[in-house]
């Protein structure tokens, strides 16, 4: 029976020093690296927040991208962007879309 792997088996492996797991999160770092490299070029931040599921990677790939990211990116904009892992992780959207639900709410029944 062969079994699909997920994003979090690969980084699970990678944590666990698996050499294919290693190869392809550098590979992903690398990516998305040059991508942010490129945006922050542009845009000039000084915070990029990786969410979603690929937040639940942790430091393995918030360093290995941090990395990508300083070798792409124009040197003054690497220099200023902080990059980091989302605090509220995966729920970040839902607990954003409640909270601007919220706000709405309240000011049409003060309103």
């Amino acid at each position: 029976e062969q079994k699909d792997l997920s994003a979090r088996d690969v980084f699970e492996a990678a944590n666990a020093n698996d050499a294919a797991a290693l190869e392809v999160v550098d590979e992903v770092a690398n990516y998305l690296g040059l991508v942010l490299g490129n945006l922050a070029s542009s845009l000039n931040p000084s915070k990029i927040v990786l969410g979603g599921g690929v937040s639940k990677a942790g430091e393995i790939l918030r360093s290995k991208v941090e990395t990508a990211f300083r070798q792409y990116a124009f040197p003054r904009a690497g220099k200023a962007a902080d990059i980091s892992i989302a605090a509220l992780g995966n729920d970040a959207g839902v607990i954003g879309g409640a909270w601007i639900a919220k706000n709405e709410w309240l000011t049409h029944q003060n309103g």
